[in-house]
């Protein structure tokens, strides 16, 4: 685009020079400075010649040469350029031409015509016309000092127009702030105010010019707040704080207000500087926040506000009341330090939240002093102003005292329910004793060939086996379990309810279960859930007394819209259905619609129900999240469906499954304590037969004594824990506090050992009676292998 000329006389310029000259000129200057160059010139020897004088003062030139309008204004606008240099006259183009057209670009580049002579009205028309320099060619030693002059004009200007605008900037800035800006002299007479002052006070600035900002004053800041005021902004500090000021229509507002000093160059004070915002709607909310505080203090419920990662923001006295920790312990905690929740759990509700925009359901904690709550909650997601959500508002009860009732009531309605189921039970047990008893005697002849024999006491086995497995189910049923909340496999629940309903419904009545594949995780408690199911199985068996046919159905269910609309208690969203249908005498219309669940409401004859069945399980659907439906016609049965909200993404830990090979002890040591001779005497001799050397003892001093003799070789203690005098728990105690590491298996005929300190106690393992040895041994082998228990055990 150009080309850079080298720091050396150009050959036609040299010639030309009078020889008496020629050694001022042979070694000129270094360059130091880079100039770019337009030069509108038609001569080269002359355009040299140019070049030459500025290398000469100092400049590395890059030189571009053109000499038609065309090629100048292509050139013009393809870089920038430092300085423009135009000969006057020139056959195609004129100095005063080009610049004409530099003007027109409205590029600001110093222009300078060159000329061999001209007139000096010439040279004035020029430089009014917007030349910067003229020079006459024979007088070029100018040229470096002009094209310095330029630059530095040049460069003047380019200061001046970039402070004007930024000043232009900050005039705009000022004009349009969306807060109010007063500027005042040292005394604080207003000199300045902004249209946002106007706009806040209702005075323009022609008013209150010359006035002192006090004017806006309602009498209500405290002198010595005014003298801390004056007092740093005349040190040169900033100052901020809140006014209560007066606007010109006698309104009272607030403003927040930050005032600092304006200083010179030298750095004096010359002018005060305050920006103010509106915060009347804040103080508003502020108050308006305190006494909806208040209100919520006041509140029974715990009410606490956190964030997304569970850090409380905000802790309520009902909160204080309910967990023990003060406000100002809470504040900044996060909620898992001090309620311990379950961790699938937060992430359930958290997922809820998201989704819907809310979660309620009943939750366990603690409080402080590490006592569990029982607590009914509800969280609502709050969102800002763009709708992106922030924290939750969460509201939760105390239903401890509620839960316990409640499980007195659902207990006495499993009885309830075992009482119906009784007649059923007795006889499959008899018909299951049958088998047993008859055989004995056959067994004990002599003559019966070994094959019979066997045969017999295979027999034998599979009517105890199925008496065990009645008597575990029944067990489970009617003591049911710890009432906690987890996500569990539905499917499991319905298939116990249907092994029990098989076994002990009359024969007349077919039952058949219909459970779909891969059906949805619920978070519930089993126990309840399996009490709902087995309560309207129960009805439905007596809706049926000549016989017919029952439906036990389980599938996911996805709710939409349209069903929550016509459905009470139902929201949007997966569930499971359980689902009950009955070839029964079916419901009354009237009865169907208001009193079926009411409480002690029956239709059944006295003596045969309390009327709490349907009610219970309205009561257990509905602290589950879920609804109710019925359908029934009369003569052709009923339908009752029950749906629990689902967790499909939450996925139910799987136990591995247990091997089934027995390996042979190695003379292991066993205290073997049981107060049924009979049992201790067969378990003794099943464990003898697979290598373990037993002690026996039939009651816990007994067994203390033996303990305390053969400590060092008794590697494992099997305790029966009901036994009269010392009883299994009061044993445990004694032993572990001998030999804090001792290894234990617990035994009940009890099912499940639900004693006051069965949850103290901790137990490595625990066997229900009946068991078989196989079980016996697998958990003894397990129990060797485990490394000593922990001392903290020994409590």
């Amino acid at each position: 685009m150009f080309r850079r000329i080298a720091a050396r006389p150009p050959r036609a310029f040299w010639r030309d020079l009078p020889r008496a000259r020629s050694t001022h000129m042979s070694t000129p200057s270094s360059p130091t400075t880079l100039l770019r160059v337009l030069l509108v010139e038609d001569s080269e020897p002359d355009a040299e010649l140019l070049t030459h004088h500025l290398q000469q003062a100092g400049f590395t030139v890059a030189v571009k040469r053109v000499d038609t309008p065309s090629v100048f204004q292509t050139t013009l606008h393809r870089q920038p350029w430092d300085v423009i240099i135009s000969d006057y006259s020139m056959p195609r183009f004129s100095g005063l031409k080009a610049l004409e057209l530099a003007k027109a670009s409205g590029l600001d580049i110093p222009f300078s015509l060159v000329s061999g002579s001209v007139g000096e009205d010439v040279a004035v028309n020029a430089m009014r016309a917007g030349a910067s320099d003229y020079l006459i060619k024979d007088r070029l030693t100018r040229l470096g000092p002009v094209v310095t002059r330029e630059l530095a004009e040049a460069a003047s200007r380019r200061n001046r127009l970039q402070a004007e605008g930024q000043v232009r900037q900050w005039s705009h800035a000022v004009h349009q702030a969306p807060v109010s800006i007063v500027i005042t002299d040292l005394t604080g007479a207003i000199e300045y105010v902004n249209p946002k002052f106007t706009e806040a006070t209702g005075y323009t600035l022609e008013e209150v010019r010359g006035q002192n900002p006090r004017i806006l004053k309602s009498g209500e800041m405290p002198r010595e707040a005014y003298a801390q005021l004056w007092a740093a902004i005349s040190a040169g500090r900033e100052w901020r704080g809140e006014f209560h000021n007066r606007k010109k229509s006698g309104e009272l507002f607030w403003e927040s207000a930050a005032i600092s000093p304006i200083r010179d160059a030298e750095g004096r004070i010359t002018h005060y500087l305050a920006t103010k915002e509106d915060i009347t709607e804040r103080k508003r909310t502020e108050t308006l926040i305190r006494e909806q505080a208040a209100l919520l203090d006041n509140a029974n419920d715990a009410i606490y506000v956190r964030d997304l990662d569970q850090t409380i923001r905000y802790w309520n006295r009902g909160a204080e009341r309910l967990y023990g920790w003060t406000r100002d312990e809470a504040v900044g905690k996060l909620s898992t330090q001090l309620f311990v929740d379950d961790a699938s759990l937060i992430d359930t509700i958290g997922a809820s939240l998201l989704k819907y925009d809310s979660w309620s359901g009943e939750i366990r904690h603690i409080n402080k002093l590490g006592a569990p709550l029982d607590i009914f909650s509800r969280c609502t997601l709050m969102r800002d102003e763009q709708g992106r959500p922030y924290g939750a508002f969460v509201i939760n009860s105390d239903i401890t005292g509620k839960k316990q009732l409640e499980a007195q009531f659902l207990r006495a309605q499993r009885l309830e329910s075992l009482g119906a189921l009784a007649s059923g039970i007795a006889h499959d047990l008899n018909n299951m004793l049958a088998p047993i008893l008859l055989a004995i005697p056959t067994l004990q002849r002599d003559d019966v060939p070994q094959e019979t024999k066997n045969r017999l006491l295979s027999s034998m086995g599979t009517s105890a086996q199925r008496s065990a497995e009645i008597i575990r189910q029944v067990l489970t049923f009617a003591r049911g379990i710890k009432g906690e909340r987890i996500t569990l496999q539905p499917r499991h629940l319905v298939h116990e309810v249907g092994n029990i309903i098989q076994e002990t419904f009359p024969k007349n009545i077919q039952i058949e279960l219909d459970i779909a594949p891969e059906i949805w995780p619920v978070l519930g408690d089993s126990t309840q859930i399996e009490q709902a199911v087995m309560n309207l199985c129960v009805n439905a068996r007596d809706a049926m007394p000549d016989g017919g046919s029952l439906l036990l159905t389980l599938e996911n269910f996805s709710a939409d819209e349209a069903l929550v609309q016509t459905t009470p208690g139902a929201s949007v969203g997966p569930y499971v259905r359980f689902s009950v249908t009955d070839t029964g005498t079916g419901i009354p219309a009237d009865i169907l619609s208001k009193k079926i669940f009411e409480p002690f409401f029956t239709t059944k004859p006295p003596g045969l129900g309390t009327g709490l069945g349907l009610s219970t399980v309205l009561g257990i659907v509905r602290n589950h999240g879920g609804f109710v439906r019925v359908k029934s016609e009369m003569g052709r049965g009923s339908n009752f469906e029950f749906f629990l909200p689902a967790t499909p993404a939450t996925p139910i830990p799987v136990e591995p499954v247990a091997s089934t090979d027995i390996v042979r002890a190695r003379g292991e040591l066993i205290l073997v304590v049981d107060d049924e001779k009979t049992f201790q005497s067969i378990i003794s001799r099943v464990l003898e037969e697979h290598g373990y050397r037993v002690l026996s003892a039939h009651e816990g001093t007994e067994a203390v004594g033996l303990f305390l003799q053969h400590q060092s070789e008794i590697t494992a203690v099997i305790v029966d824990m009901k036994m009269p005098g010392m009883d299994g728990p009061a044993l445990i105690r004694v032993l572990r506090h001998i030999q804090p590491t001792v290894r234990l298996i617990g035994t009940s005929g009890y099912g499940d050992f639900d004693g006051e300190d069965s949850e103290a106690l901790e137990l490595p393992a625990f066997l229900t009676k009946p068991f078989t040895s196989g079980k016996l041994l697998h958990t003894l082998e397990k129990i060797c292998q485990l490394p000593p228990a922990p001392p903290d055990k020994a409590s």
